[in-house]
């Protein structure tokens, strides 16, 4: 096996991803600081307007893993404003997704209202490697970020088909 190149190795193992998840988040890491220290492009979906929604923040979920395909890893977010709408919540979404191929990933924003024990969810697509947040991607209109939470704390947590977790977080949405 010494001798064995990449093509050899690929035929024999053809299911064994190229990527490991950890040098996919390393090379997201790589990406995601050089889009913060390069130049933005209007409307780039790698600008650096971008990428803070993909840092901590005390309103905000970040999830970090793989995808369902092992061919892409990275971040998705979620941020949360409580007090943008009446009775109502909204979110920001933001994926630093690279891979090699197609990723499949499901992204499901799930609440629950600590005082009504109302709940719901909300889902985004990432079937490609992007770097991207908010509208268009993956909210093609406004009314598509608001989630009808009812009035007071709620709870929130982010998972992803690729395994990822973040949360519980509680954000107070207001009457407004």
């Amino acid at each position: 096996m010494g001798n064995m190149n990449i093509s050899e190795s690929i035929r024999r193992n053809p299911r064994r991803p190229l990527v490991s998840v950890g040098a996919a988040l390393a090379a997201t890491a790589v990406a995601l600081t050089s889009a913060v220290v390069g130049p933005a492009t209007a409307n780039a979906q790698g600008s650096a307007e971008a990428i803070p929604l993909l840092f901590p923040a005390p309103d905000r979920l970040i999830a970090t893993g793989g995808s369902p395909t092992g061919n892409c890893a990275g971040i998705v977010s979620a941020t949360l404003n409580g007090d943008g709408y009446p009775a109502s919540a909204s979110v920001s979404w933001g994926f630093g997704v690279l891979g090699t191929g197609p990723c499949n990933l499901t992204a499901t924003l799930t609440w629950r209202n600590l005082t009504t024990n109302a709940t719901g969810q909300k889902t985004a697509q990432i079937p490609w490697p992007r770097i991207s947040t908010g509208i268009p991607d993956p909210i093609s209109s406004p009314q598509e970020a608001i989630i009808s939470t009812g009035v007071g704390p709620i709870e929130y947590r982010l998972t992803t088909t690729g395994g990822a977790t973040a949360g519980p977080i509680v954000v107070d949405t207001v009457p407004f």
